[in-house]
């Protein structure tokens, strides 16, 4: 389990950087989303939510763990709700907007990286 988190930390980190330095990486991914990559993104964040649900007691971050984790959950579980139309009408009004904004949430993002890299 530490090693799949320092991979995830990592993944985040990752892309949250690239995110940042041309954030027309972002609009690709947005552009190119399909049904099926959609779907299997909502339920990779649910059960990553779940995972995350499990391990907090046994990390020494357990509250970033339980708040990333029902994060995860809630947001895959109102993503499956929502549909793909709505969701990618959204995520593409995100990315063709305010370029600052989506640098700020790489920002974000590479915070949360550093955060799950660190806790293990």
């Amino acid at each position: 389990m530490k090693a799949l988190v320092w991979l995830i930390g990592i993944a985040i980190t990752a892309m949250s950087v690239l995110v940042i330095l041309k954030p027309q990486i972002a609009r690709d991914i947005g552009e190119r989303m399909n049904p099926q990559m959609y779907y299997f993104g909502c339920w990779a964040r649910i059960v990553i939510g779940i995972v995350f649900l499990l391990i907090s007691d046994t990390r020494s971050w357990g509250t970033l763990f339980n708040v990333l984790g029902i994060l995860l959950v809630i947001i895959g579980a109102y993503a499956l709700q929502a549909g793909f139309e709505r969701t990618r009408e959204l995520v593409l009004g995100i990315v063709h907007g305010n370029e600052n904004l989506v640098r700020i949430a790489g920002g974000a993002g590479v915070l949360i990286g550093i955060l799950l890299i660190s806790a293990t």
